[in-house]
């Protein structure tokens, strides 16, 4: 009797720990060196470059086309605040004439015709 409960515990542990991690709204895996955050169902990946910010959409794992949506950048970094606008710059992603430096937090809030604003928050 101890072993059968024994054995079943031990079942029951292997499959939590093997089972493969299913994730509805597809990989949180930065695909180009960025953050990565997910706001209502949707994954919100924000690149910082030399002069500017690229932000790339995915929904579901699949990119999302950029042109459906308009944007702003925020940085808020050593007591000052900075707004850019986000411009689509082809397929999935987005890009702002503003650099992020080094313990800035940023907002990014985006749009699309006929929903409401999705913000999202990234630190770094």
């Amino acid at each position: 009797m101890k072993t059968s409960i024994l054995i079943v515990i031990l079942l029951a542990l292997k499959a939590l720990v093997f089972a493969p991690s299913a994730n509805a709204h597809g990989s949180t895996q930065p695909l180009h060196g960025g953050v990565v955050k997910v706001e209502h169902e949707m994954v919100f990946e924000l690149v910082r470059e030399e002069a500017a910010t690229s932000l790339y959409l995915r929904d579901h794992g699949k990119p999302y086309p950029a042109a459906k949506v308009t944007g702003s950048v925020t940085v808020l970094a050593d007591g000052k605040k900075f707004d850019a606008i986000l411009t689509s710059a082809g397929d999935n992603k987005l890009t702002a004439a503003v650099s992020i430096p080094d313990g800035a937090k940023v907002l990014v809030k985006v749009k699309e015709t006929g929903h409401h604003s999705v913000t999202v928050r990234f630190t770094f």
